[in-house]
């Protein structure tokens, strides 16, 4: 009897960014419409993710929680308004401080070919 082929995910291989000493590298990423951002700590402290609107003129309130020596994926949106813009974020200690002593740490994500029309 033949063996069912397993099923293959049509997303592409996530994007790494890598945190290390509360900075996160590379501080811009690109991932392809509906990607994924893989965030990876190296260090041995929890982190929160706190993402900003398109404007980046406020933040939702809640933050994604990066733990110590783990990682978290964030998924592009599906939704045709959120394709080719950026999201920016910035790291912060889980009592919203900086991520290190030199001030705090974030960056941009480009989500497919990023800002186009006017879109931010």
């Amino acid at each position: 009897m033949a063996q069912p082929v397993p099923q293959r995910s049509s997303l592409a291989a996530p994007v790494p960014i890598t945190v290390q000493n509360g900075h996160a590298n590379p501080n811009t990423a690109t991932i392809p419409s509906n990607g994924q951002a893989q965030f990876n700590n190296l260090d041995n402290s929890t982190y929160l993710i706190k993402l900003w609107t398109k404007k980046n003129d406020h933040s939702p309130a809640l933050c994604v929680v990066l733990p110590a020596d783990g990682s978290v994926t964030l998924q592009g949106s599906p939704d045709a308004d959120d394709q080719n813009t950026h999201c920016n974020y910035n790291l912060t200690t889980p009592s919203g401080g900086p991520t290190n002593p030199t001030g705090g740490d974030g960056g941009v994500i480009i989500i497919g070919s990023g800002p186009e029309g006017g879109k931010r």
